[in-house]
């Protein structure tokens, strides 16, 4: 890996004396400040790690919002949220200097540092339950972490879904915060950087009589869901399926005008022409039950704007539960989809998880 790319050394030794080797392409994304984040698989000692990258002026957000979630359920007695977040293994900031920076900054930038423990990407996994399960361990914590320390994640994606096991038993991880946001610290756009294969239709709909002006914990929920669809339709032993057998391949191709359609028709199509893959059709009905809440919300919706037109001659959404599509789509509902549409886990280690 050489200078061209925009981690300019291919080992780097960190201040305790630890050094790692970069093993892997380096991946970029966005910051919640607008920079850059990069990200690649290392070597730290014998342990296969995720290192992350930054050059910005304050401090990693996706470290503030960790640590503090991780003091949180410690002061609580939440310990098993610690098992679906990311594990922080080495953090520092620095300046460094090398020739690559010489046409700027002086020829140094503040490096921050994050090495995190690495976990395995959801699309790996090949046992439904397993699946079933990692996905609600993973919707359990975004709860805990909205409800208890007010995040909202905000760029639920396949790769920010990752697991871990313990004693066996597999343990969702829910990664990625640099779009997190906590609520009562930052005003919050309703359109994060997030691929809009995953993106809730509100935030696509190409000409919304009301358009969204905030963010809501719904948004996410919604991108769980299609998070959950893409991986039982379109992987299968692990593998992503040729183009040919992903019923949705078109969600990562369109702009917005046409994915906004192909997003309703798939949400009220009745059974369709889809259906996840051999070795993940027990999660159908966890699949099609999660799809009606949104059904039954965005026809509620409609419903009341309708009434709301015949009785004053104006469409208002005013006396309408839109942040929960009139209860239909909240933390409730969708523990309770998970409840009744999965079996029992496997004991594992004895956490206090609901």
């Amino acid at each position: 890996m050489g200078n061209a790319q925009p981690w300019p050394f291919d080992t780097f030794t960190l201040s305790d004396g630890r050094s790692f080797q970069l093993t892997d392409s380096v991946a970029r994304s966005r910051c919640l400040d607008g920079g850059s984040l990069y990200t690649s698989r290392a070597i730290l000692g014998s342990d296969s790690v995720v290192v992350k990258w930054c050059w910005s002026k304050t401090r990693m957000h996706a470290v503030r919002i960790i640590e503090s979630a991780v003091s949180s359920a410690m002061a609580h007695g939440d310990f098993w949220i610690v098992d679906h977040l990311p594990h922080i293994i080495w953090y520092e900031e620095r300046r460094v200097r090398h020739q690559a920076f010489e046409h700027e900054h002086g020829g140094s930038r503040i490096l921050q540092l994050l090495v995190e423990e690495e976990s395995r990407p959801l699309t790996e996994l090949t046992n439904a339950e397993e699946l079933g399960h990692a996905f609600l361990g993973i919707f359990r914590c975004y709860r805990w972490l909205y409800e208890r320390c007010r995040v909202m994640h905000r760029n639920i994606n396949l790769s920010n879904l990752m697991y871990r096991r313990i004693d066996g038993k597999v343990h969702g991880v829910l990664a990625g915060f640099d779009m997190a946001v906590v609520l009562n610290e930052h005003s919050y756009k309703p359109y994060p950087e997030n691929p809009l294969a995953f993106v809730a239709c509100d935030l696509i709909d190409p000409s919304p009589l009301f358009p969204v002006g905030r963010y809501l914990y719904r948004f996410d929920l919604e991108s769980l869901f299609y998070a959950l669809v893409l991986v039982t339709c379109h992987y299968e032993h692990g593998r992503l399926m040729p183009p040919e057998k992903q019923p949705f391949k078109c969600w990562h191709q369109l702009e917005p005008t046409c994915l906004f359609p192909e997003k309703i028709l798939f949400l009220f199509d009745g059974l369709g022409t889809w259906k996840p893959r051999p070795q993940f059709l027990s999660l159908y009905d966890l699949i099609l039950d999660l799809r009606e809440l949104f059904q039954d919300g965005l026809k509620a919706r409609d419903k009341f704007r309708w009434r709301k037109e015949k009785e004053t001659g104006v469409v208002s959404d005013d006396g309408f539960n839109g942040d929960t599509l009139g209860g239909h789509v909240t933390f409730d509902t969708f523990e309770a989809v998970f409840q009744t549409s999965l079996r029992p886990s496997t004991p594992g280690r004895a956490s206090a998880e609901p």
